[in-house]
């Protein structure tokens, strides 16, 4: 399979997280959740290497934190953000140089992704040019007007909760951000930007394990998955 490189997106203020302290950068089990985050992508024994997307404000202090953790030779990168998620992810591909291989894009908010979901996306990636994580809604869905009323309740067959890893081959990816700087164009995910091209993405059945740290509530749930391992 071809070589896969990663971009391991940790730049964001966590504004939603109310602590002094961005989430990625909170301590759970001796480790910041961006630690986490990042050995399980290497135990997945899909990923050359990676480039971690540190906060441009306090990068240097960024780096100082994960010091401890990340040895000479575990092939990993550091860099200061962008403004954005987005801003952030092009900073990381642009450490790249073009190769024949599998872009993974993971955010650092998810750290207690299963290894072997991170191998299944960089395997689908590496078959169909782009995958991601996801799973299937199963809440029953309502669209409400602006004042809190119900419209209707909104099909959910064939509906998706995007998660990452988000995978794509890099001159699939290349092009997307390309695209979408010259158009001005900003999305959620990589996904987003692909589906604009367009290019085919494969979703992969994702985890409930993945979940992603938005809260001070969420990091019970987290202390749960990451103490159990992998399921």
């Amino acid at each position: 399979m071809a070589e896969s490189h990663a971009i391991l997106v940790a730049g964001g203020s966590g504004s939603r997280f109310h602590s002094a302290t961005p989430k990625q950068f909170q301590t759970v089990l001796g480790k910041p959740l961006v630690v986490h985050a990042l050995e399980r992508l290497q135990r997945s024994g899909s990923i050359a290497r990676v480039i971690l997307v540190l906060p441009r404000d306090g990068f240097e202090d960024a780096k100082r934190a994960i010091a401890p953790f990340v040895g000479e030779a575990s092939r990993v990168e550091c860099v200061p953000g962008g403004d954005s998620r987005q801003e952030s992810m092009i900073e990381g591909l642009s450490r790249m140089e073009a190769f024949e291989g599998i872009v993974a894009v993971h955010d650092a908010a998810r750290p207690a992704v299963p290894p072997s979901l991170v191998a299944r996306v960089v395997e689908a990636a590496a078959a169909e040019g782009g995958a991601i994580a996801a799973l299937p809604v199963v809440e029953t869905l309502k669209e409400a007007t602006a004042e809190f009323l119900v419209v209707r309740t909104v099909p959910r067959e064939r509906l998706y909760r995007a998660q990452t890893p988000q995978c794509f081959r890099y001159d699939v990816l290349a092009r997307a951000v390309k695209k979408a700087v010259e158009d001005g164009f900003s999305g959620t995910d990589e996904a987003s930007l692909v589906e604009r091209l367009p290019a085919p993405i494969r979703i992969v059945p994702g985890s409930e394990q993945n979940l992603k740290v938005t809260t001070l509530e969420d990091l019970e749930r987290l202390l749960y998955y990451l103490a159990r391992g992998e399921s």
